[in-house]
């Protein structure tokens, strides 16, 4: 079983998650506010692997990113260094630093990661927009748009034996689905591990047709470019 979440950086705005199992069925979706009730969510599922869209790492050298604190980040660079990869492949987000606009949310992810590891599950940070490009091409506009948030549907309606329920997912519903599969493509080993030990790891899927077989796409559009 796989576990997703669309993470927010309040408990005051609901998280989206979903549990996909094995056959990509889900088993579970829901909106949860606070950390407790996310934990509560998973830890009563059967899920293994929690795929969260979040950072879950400080860049090396930091405790923290508040800016009264003294640590520094070990590299003049912006962010962590899977971050910064992830920008050189066309796919950026945002960068971990301590002028972040995600601090709160940075902050969740890592607490929960901590819970749920001590819970017996294995965590991995994924991002979204990038096993999208990955698996279906470029968006080809926002998702917040009309045709943006059709085009994800469609495209995780392939996924799906049954998609009955995918037309009423926002966006947000959307990533978490997607995230779940990168958690069910990562225990396939049909991954590419973006970064290093000292400042984390971001899973994506990988260039091969091996994450399309298993998803049931056809190789072809696996990674195929959108108009935008």
């Amino acid at each position: 079983m796989f576990f997703g979440i669309d993470l927010t950086s309040s408990p005051g705005i609901a998280s989206a998650c979903i549990c996909l199992d094995g056959g990509l069925n889900a088993v579970y979706q829901g909106w949860e506010g606070s950390d407790e009730a996310i934990i509560a969510a998973v830890t009563a599922s059967p899920a293994q692997i929690v795929a969260i869209d979040a950072p879950l790492c400080l860049p090396e050298g930091l405790c923290c990113l508040e800016q009264s604190c003294g640590c520094r980040p070990s590299s003049r660079l912006k962010g962590r260094w899977c971050e910064r990869e992830l920008a050189r492949l066309g796919m950026p987000c945002y960068f971990t630093t301590k002028k972040s606009i995600i601090k709160e949310m940075v902050y969740r992810g890592l607490g929960l990661k901590r819970r749920l590891e001590r819970a017996g599950l294995e965590v991995i940070e994924v991002y979204p927009y990038a096993s999208k490009v990955r698996l279906f091409g470029r968006p080809p506009a926002a998702k917040s748009t009309r045709s943006g948030i059709e085009w994800l549907r469609d495209n995780l309606k392939r996924l799906f034996s049954d998609a009955s329920g995918v037309d009423t997912w926002d966006h947000d519903m959307c990533d978490a689905a997607i995230a779940a599969c990168t958690a069910f493509l990562y225990y396939h080993g049909a991954t590419e591990k973006i970064g290093r030990a000292e400042d984390g790891f971001i899973y994506i899927p990988d260039r091969s047709a091996a994450g399309a077989r298993l998803l049931g796409l056809s190789s072809d559009s696996c990674g195929r470019r959108g108009s935008g």
